[in-house]
């Protein structure tokens, strides 16, 4: 079984490579190509598919000559526990990110399959592209094969680690890999809008899905992963600004800022350098998290510990980053919109302002995160930064941020009358102060009546 989980990996990269180069091949209007460039991308994710259910009817079945096995299960490890050991280790985290991603492009593709004909195969070229590299790594990489064994096989495995074995952790890696996975999918047709000069919102209209979905599932690792530190680690707490967990926060405030300011792009055609940044950016850091558990560059309990792939990530991220803002660069003449802002009080505005306390968020975490590797660069000391750092300068931005998100559905777009203002604000003060002093009391009723005079034309 191991020989042939091997050889679907290595079907499975070489129709990763053949799917790009078919789709850049027929980028012209060659239906044939990109039909059949489509099809592969269904074949590779077919591929990986089966590499996933070998390995899981290896932990299933107690199949201790995979190296894989053995080092995180054993006979008596839960059942459950022993189908979510796969993604406890490197290798099967690594097949973990290439198998969601294989679905999120198959579905992405299934649903463009008649739209953006221009598009879609640059964006297939770059999801494929990262599905080749992760799936190049598994198999060239050193000691991240996930179909490497062991002879003569040992009788019982070593066993899952113990605060691994937590109802949370079943679930909480496929949620944050699907989220740091999927919004692989808003990025490659990005570039793909990018490339071709195709900037207006039908990219945006094609993967809001995808990005609310990665959105989505990035929260929800989060909320689950908070969950088991609280449980198992006794933090005294649910969050304890560990590097790892920054690293999967982060692309999440940027996630967030990303689906609030497409809406401004769709509705006013602004902010188009904007979003094409903010999607860079937050692809950007999906991979950052994903190489700072591999890296061993920073201490956390999260961490594989190994850095035999960390180098190829940060490279990878090296050249999105360097590739992109070149391309962003190179079409800022096309990404300019002749329309402005035209009030402070306007939903666009506030939009705006939510945009860039996420930013600042992000900019403080990641300060803060890497700080020990900053010091060190200019001091030679490694200088961490507790939790009551980031507490201090992150509390003030998000009251801000609650502020503005209360404000900003409020606003009608382009500009806010006066009239609409006093209407609005007065509704909404109105119904939080009644709700704070309770339906009952006689401040309620007085509130109420006020409203309705104030209201009455």
């Amino acid at each position: 079984m191991a020989s042939l989980g091997s050889a679907l990996l290595g079907l499975a990269f070489l129709a990763a490579l053949a799917a790009g180069a078919l789709a850049l091949a027929g980028r012209k209007g060659d239906e044939r190509l990109l039909t059949l460039s489509r099809r592969t991308v269904y074949g590779f994710c077919g591929l990986i598919t089966a590499c996933v259910v070998i390995i899981e009817l290896a932990f299933i079945g107690d199949d201790f000559s995979f190296q894989i096995v053995q080092e995180h299960s054993s006979i008596e490890t839960p059942s459950g526990y022993k189908l979510a050991a796969m993604w406890s280790s490197q290798e099967g985290s690594l097949l973990l990110w290439a198998f969601v991603l294989s679905l999120a492009s198959s579905a992405a593709l299934w649903a463009t399959r008649r739209r953006l004909r221009d598009l879609v195969p640059w964006a297939t070229a770059v999801m494929m592209g990262v599905a080749a590299f992760f799936t190049g790594l598994m198999l060239f990489a050193p000691d991240v094969d996930p179909f490497a064994t062991l002879s003569p096989a040992p009788p019982d495995g070593i066993g899952l680690t113990p605060l691994l074995q937590h109802p949370s952790m079943m679930i909480h890696p496929p949620m944050l890999y699907s989220g740091y996975v999927a919004f692989t999918v808003p990025f490659a047709f990005a570039i793909g809008a990018l490339v071709t000069r195709r900037l207006d919102a039908e990219w945006i209209r094609a993967t809001r899905r995808f990005a609310l979905i990665a959105w989505a599932f990035l929260g929800l690792g989060l909320l689950l992963g908070a969950r088991w530190s609280y449980t198992e680690l006794g933090w005294g707490g649910y969050w304890a600004w560990d590097p790892v967990e920054n690293a999967a926060l982060m692309p999440w405030l940027l996630g967030t800022a990303f689906l609030h300011s497409i809406m401004v792009q769709e509705k006013r055609g602004m902010l188009k350098v904007w979003n094409a940044s903010l999607i860079v950016g937050t692809f950007s850091m999906a991979l950052l998290g994903t190489f700072l558990v591999r890296s061993g560059v920073l201490q956390s309990i999260h961490a594989f510990g190994d850095n035999t792939v960390g180098p190829y990530i940060l490279g990878l991220i090296g050249v999105v980053l360097v590739g992109s803002t070149a391309l962003i660069v190179s079409r800022l003449d096309d990404l300019r919109s002749p329309k402005r802002i035209d009030s402070l009080a306007s939903r666009e505005s506030v939009f705006l302002v939510n945009n860039l306390l996420l930013v600042g968020m992000t900019a403080v975490i990641f300060w803060g995160t890497f700080f020990p590797l900053i010091s060190e660069l200019f001091t030679g000391e490694k200088a961490s930064l507790a939790a009551p750092w980031f507490d201090r300068y992150t509390t003030p931005l998000a009251i801000l941020l609650v502020l503005f998100t209360g404000i900003g559905p409020l606003l009608a777009w382009r500009r806010l009358s006066w009239a609409s203002a006093k209407r609005v604000f007065t509704t909404a003060g109105a119904t939080a102060f009644t709700r704070t002093v309770g339906p009952s009391s006689t401040a309620s009723w007085v509130v109420r009546l006020t409203t309705a005079a104030l209201l009455t034309p």
